[in-house]
């Protein structure tokens, strides 16, 4: 059976489509849950949330105990110690185990499907939102090819010369100053009569 660490991995690579390197889940003493790469000096130990391991000396459920630095690298490792007088064993019934164990993993399911279902809404949000991007560039893409087709109509249309156009103003010629004085005295009289 898989712990939910790996089912949650599993997912992750499923939904995001990522290869995640995991590493081992190992727990302490007092229960918390622990990532460790390499059981070994320079290994590295992280908190379930990726946060290294806070520095110190700690101690794994089956009594092997490491000290590691501020960074969370394993500095040193001290075996398990087995006292051969005295050998404490507890036995839990199978049942007992194996029933907890189902109700954490149907409480981890539960949390899974719900965060499933809630990636499924935003992923239809998101492909509403796409399809409605997606048909008003479509429809962009549009005008810009109707504009494009303009520009080049009105590009390849022949260029003429304007239209002449006839001059309805008479050209008078005045060539010396008792002819100027005369058509203007004929322009100003022209007025006086109407």
């Amino acid at each position: 059976m898989k712990s939910p660490i790996e089912l949650l991995q599993e997912v992750k690579k499923l939904v995001f489509q990522e290869e995640t390197d995991t590493a081992p889940a190992y727990s302490l003493e007092d229960g918390t849950n622990v990532l460790i790469d390499k059981l070994e000096v320079g290994g590295k130990v992280t908190l379930e949330d990726g946060t290294p391991a806070p520095a110190g000396g700690h101690t794994l459920a089956d009594g092997t105990k490491f000290i590691v630095d501020e960074a969370g690298v394993i500095t040193e490792i001290m075996a398990a110690e087995v006292e051969d007088d005295k050998v404490e064993i507890e036995i839990e019934s199978k049942k007992d185990e194996e029933k907890q164990e189902g109700e954490m993993m149907k409480k981890k399911m539960e949390e899974m499907e719900g965060r499933f279902a809630a990636y499924e809404s935003n992923f239809s949000a998101l492909q509403s939102d796409y399809e409605g991007l997606k048909a008003a560039f479509g429809k962009q893409s549009e005008a810009m090819q109707g504009l494009i087709q303009l520009v080049d109509t009105l590009v390849n249309v022949p260029s003429q010369e304007p239209a002449e156009v006839p001059n309805t103003f008479k050209k008078h010629s005045a060539s010396t100053k008792e002819d100027r004085i005369r058509t203007y005295s004929q322009f100003v009289s022209q007025f006086k009569n109407k």
